[in-house]
Order: structure tokens, then C-alpha cells, then sequence
């Protein structure tokens, strides 16, 4: 930042200023990957209870936060960061995350498949490892 501290010792939300729900952005991808693919939509209670139980066996890819606030679409404003950083987002949340697709498409030898990293915190996945066996 090169604005005086007092301007930016703040909190603000970063990210992109077009967005459409997730299942439109995620598809964006699947249609980008070109396997035919399409998102299909499961009632939130059901896989819930699942992860809820996945987690107490301990082989749940996901922790709660996640599993419990995915199915509910979600934005926050940038308003605050454009006023006051003069923030402009270059992508679209589509485009970002077609964007991380391609990088990873291009990286991926670079890239052990035993395990996935979130957060900087190695996770293990659980009962996905046996689901890509089994599929």
C-alpha cells in the first residue's frame, strides 16, 4: 500500500465486482475444461448430515464452516476498498477462477496428488481418496 496509514490500517473486502451464483461460475469452468460436464444441484440437508458425520469418523475432506455455508450463495461489497484504496478488480469471478483452472491444467505435474493444500494447512482427502478409487 502507498497510502498513509491512517487510510489503510482498515479492513476491507477484496475480490471481484462481477459475480453470478455458484453454480454459474463453476460451470463457467466445467464448460471451459470441455468434458460435457455440468453441475448438478443435491439438497443441502442430506450431504450436510453427511459431512457432519464424514467429520466425526474424521475421513471428511471438509471442515464445518465449509460444508455448512456452501450451498448458500454468498458476496461481499468492495465499495469500501474502491472508495477508499481506489481498488478496480481486473477479473470477474468467472474469469478469475477459469483463470486458476488453466494455471493449474498447466502446473499440475508440479503437484503431489496425495493430498490438497487450503489456507497454507495440508488436508487430507478423506473419504474423496476412496471415492477416486472408486470412480
Amino acid at each position: 500500500m502507498t497510502k498513509p496509514v491512517e487510510v489503510v490500517n482498515d479492513t476491507f473486502n477484496i475480490g471481484a465486482k462481477e459475480f453470478t451464483t455458484m453454480r454459474e461460475d463453476y460451470q463457467a469452468v466445467l464448460d471451459v475444461a470441455g468434458f460435457g460436464k455440468k453441475v448438478t444441484g443435491f439438497p443441502a440437508a442430506p450431504m450436510i448430515w453427511t459431512l457432519r458425520i464424514l467429520e466425526r469418523l474424521h475421513i471428511s475432506p471438509l471442515y464445518k464452516w465449509v460444508y455448512e455455508t456452501a450451498s448458500k450463495d454468498s458476496f461481499v461489497s468492495i465499495e469500501k476498498a474502491e472508495r477508499v484504496l481506489g481498488y478496480a478488480p481486473k477479473y470477474s469471478n468467472k474469469d478469475a477462477l477459469i483463470r486458476n483452472y488453466e494455471w493449474y491444467v498447466k502446473h499440475q505435474d508440479q503437484f503431489d496428488n496425495t493430498s490438497g493444500v487450503s489456507h497454507r494447512v495440508p488436508w487430507k482427502q478423506g473419504i474423496l481418496g476412496l471415492a477416486k478409487f472408486l470412480f
